[in-house]
């Protein structure tokens, strides 16, 4: 009786009531429909500025990414934190990623803290690669899958990264701002079925200065899980390789990680790891040079916005119909907590998700032809700052034992439709007039 009692408390069923019979899905839906980006119109000719630094430890720490390995043994290349300075004489909008696992919501709180207020608008994300440092989530959970947490070393990080935001506004310059999209679906598969749809576009903005020089911004959809689990060299993955290959045309190339939630790098059965990484930036980068651009000009508005997801119990599942009790979750993570970050550049609508989120559901349920539709380009990247695990389309929720659904989907059934509806509404309120 005392064991079932314990148990009792631990676990319960997984809650499947209707989507729009929770609770919080009217609240979601009133907070939509008063949600408005706030304008930031130009009041002068763009100027964009970049940095970057190495984050890489002086110190032994154990890496994140898969089942815990222990500390990294040597540097294969290098990760850093990036960071983008779009400036239209109004405002300046920071695009930053990590070379981590997804952007530590301790690392964004810590650098939030330290930025007076109208600093400027704060845009995260994370390249996603696997073979980077942990140690940067100080909850229970954090400390069994990413290891110890490092206090002082995420402190450096949070300094750096506001000393080299300040650094990105101060070397701007007189700047053009273009999007371009390449095609690298052949590269893409679905993870959690092999015949279902993918979102196999690479996205992006590239930047020409008065001076001469050039960055590029660019997203994707596929894990970057080219390394195998079983090394233990620290290396950026195909973000840091493409973006190697980038730099004989820009003087800086920053990746954000797509919606690559279902999605897999393809192509190769037999090379792998370090080999097979070289091949990557080979194959991804020519298609990025060459692809088409869309000028955005010189005089550019933009607008922004930090949406709050309204979510219900956490529902970690312990099986197919059985999950752990909130509290206990609470307990071993953060609270379920999530966003949408939205920056929008003149006419490219960037939507920063707080969770692996799925090209599966960018591919199926139309979102870029919605965005088209609405005079919008859209960008969905991952990994905003906060987590709140995998959200995959609900078709796979009863069916797939994949990791994904089965332990990382951390908020229950039906949220692939839920987040269809938010994103869908963001869009049509975004609508250029």
């Amino acid at each position: 009786m005392v064991i079932l009692m314990v148990v009792a408390s631990l676990v319960a069923p997984i809650d499947y009531t209707p989507l729009k019979e929770q609770p919080f899905y009217a609240r979601m839906q009133a907070r939509l429909d008063s949600f408005k980006l706030r304008p930031f119109p130009a009041s002068d000719t763009l100027q964009v500025g970049w940095s970057q630094f190495s984050i890489v430890p002086g110190h032994p720490m154990p890496m994140a990414g898969y089942k815990p390995r222990g500390n990294f043994t040597e540097v294969h290349d290098s990760v850093y934190i990036k960071v983008m300075a779009i400036d239209n004489g109004a405002v300046t909008a920071y695009l930053i990623s990590a070379g981590l696992l997804i952007f530590p919501p301790a690392l964004k709180d810590m650098i939030n803290s330290r930025l007076p207020p109208g600093q400027g608008l704060l845009y995260f994300s994370a390249t996603h690669t696997h073979t980077s440092v942990g140690g940067w989530d100080p909850s229970l959970l954090g400390a069994v899958l990413m290891g110890s947490y490092d206090q002082k070393w995420m402190e450096s990080l949070a300094d750096s990264t506001v000393a080299h935001m300040a650094k990105a506004k101060s070397s701007r310059k007189p700047a053009t701002l273009s999007y371009w999209e390449a095609d690298l679906g052949q590269y893409v598969s679905n993870r959690l079925d092999s015949s279902a749809k993918v979102d196999g576009e690479a996205r992006g903005l590239r930047v020409a200065r008065s001076d001469g020089s050039q960055g590029i911004l660019f997203t994707f959809g596929a894990h970057p899980t080219i390394i195998s689990k079983n090394l233990t060299a620290l290396s950026a993955d195909y973000p840091g390789e493409v973006a190697r290959r980038l730099s004989g045309d820009y003087a800086f190339a920053e990746f954000m990680a797509g919606p690559l939630g279902s999605q897999k790098f393809k192509g190769y059965k037999k090379i792998f790891d370090f080999d097979l990484l070289k091949i990557s930036g080979g194959l991804f980068a020519p298609p990025i040079r060459q692809a088409a651009q869309v000028p955005l000009g010189n005089v550019v508005n933009i607008s922004y916005g930090e949406l709050k997801i309204e979510h219900g119990s956490s529902q970690l599942r312990l099986s197919r119909n059985f999950k752990l009790r909130d509290w206990v979750f609470k307990w071993i993570s953060r609270p379920l907590e999530g966003r949408i970050t939205i920056l929008q550049i003149g006419d490219v609508l960037m939507l920063g998700m707080s969770c692996d989120f799925s090209g599966e559901i960018t591919a199926t349920e139309g979102l870029e032809a919605l965005a088209a539709q609405n005079g919008l380009k859209l960008i969905i990247t991952s990994f905003n700052g906060d987590y709140t695990g995998y959200i995959s389309k609900d078709t796979h929720y009863q069916t797939s034992d994949a990791e994904e659904v089965r332990v990382l989907n951390w908020v229950g059934p039906y949220f692939g439709q839920y987040y269809t509806g938010i994103i869908k509404k963001i869009i049509q309120n975004s609508k250029l007039k």
